[in-house]
């Protein structure tokens, strides 16, 4: 198949990325889009695009679309892709965050088991006051979501002798769990944790899937930490349970909003602990997002399959 001669890069975090990385690109033409408007302006010529956030009314004003390359790991970003052509690849960088992430959600599990939120608050008032920690060896952990991410947390968690129970779209196990379990399960499941990681993508089916009901199923000792997608989580029953006392404590590094709106009730919600959506950034990440975006042009040149697939339908 024909090569594709001019890659677009849209957004921010795309253009940082390739900048300094051309040479992976080899001689194609590279065309930064910072904004909305400048993207659409190149649709028309537009072979390649490397990207997150492309909210495009009508795929369909890109005739020579071959492939869109998202820089994160759900399709929620574009999705509906109206217009968008059947033959059209769709790759995201599903896999490549896992370690990043998985470490990430064991941090904040041992932060919350450890009450530091409580111990900071004493350290800034000067009180010296004993909060009691808790051990995170012998208790159970439920994982939604068995992706790679699920699975590089289940094998953090086993090593910390935690028996993880983990939830997914299809039935069948999964080896780095100790129980596999249809996702149909996640709210009878929850009440058995002493804490719940969820590291699924956003589609219509994980939207509130931790809601108020499945809150009250919960242990008031149940310790919840989000890595996945802000829809997931229904903000304002946790702010209220997290103030009732009939949670453990949250730590969220992912929101409905974000930046998140100055008046949630999560910023002051006794336990928590929010971070500004950092789970998935480590060193290296952006030379591999343009790795794997160099790599999968090649693929489509060849007409071959891309790496790393995103299927629109599904939503990830």
């Amino acid at each position: 198949m024909a090569r594709i001669g001019t890659v677009h890069c849209y957004g921010r975090f795309a253009i940082d990325a390739v900048s300094g990385a051309e040479a992976v690109l080899g001689d194609r033409e590279v065309v930064t889009c910072p904004t909305p408007e400048s993207f659409l302006a190149e649709l028309h010529r537009v072979e390649a695009v490397l990207g997150l956030g492309m909210r495009v009314p009508d795929w369909s004003a890109a005739p020579r679309l071959r492939l869109i390359h998202l820089v994160g790991s759900g399709a929620d970003s574009i999705v509906p892709a109206h217009g968008l052509p059947p033959d059209v690849q769709v790759a995201g960088a599903r896999g490549l965050s896992a370690p990043a992430m998985a470490e990430f959600a064991l941090a904040m599990l041992l932060a919350l088991a450890k009450r530091l939120p409580e111990v900071l608050a004493s350290q800034r008032a000067r009180v010296w006051e004993r909060h009691r920690p808790v051990i995170l060896s012998g208790t159970t952990l439920l994982v939604a979501g068995a992706g790679p991410v699920g699975r590089e947390v289940a094998r953090r968690a086993g090593a910390l002798g935690m028996t993880v129970i983990g939830v997914r779209g299809h039935p069948e196990p999964v080896p780095e769990f100790d129980e596999t379990h249809p996702a149909a399960r996640f709210a009878e499941l929850a009440a058995r944790a002493d804490a719940i990681v969820l590291a699924v993508p956003a589609t219509p089916r994980t939207r509130h899937l931790l809601d108020g009901a499945v809150l009250d199923r919960c242990r008031p000792s149940c310790l919840i930490v989000n890595v996945s997608r802000g829809e997931v989580v229904d903000e304002h029953a946790l702010a209220e349970r997290l103030r009732a006392g009939s949670i453990g404590g949250a730590a969220l590094d992912v929101f409905e909003k974000e930046p998140l709106p100055e008046d949630s009730p999560l910023w002051d919600a006794p336990g928590a602990i929010l971070t500004p959506h950092v789970a998935w950034s480590s060193p290296g990440y952006s030379r591999k997002v343009v790795e794997l975006f160099a790599r999968n042009l090649e693929r489509v040149e060849r007409g071959e399959p891309v790496a790393h697939p995103i299927d629109l339908t599904r939503g990830y």
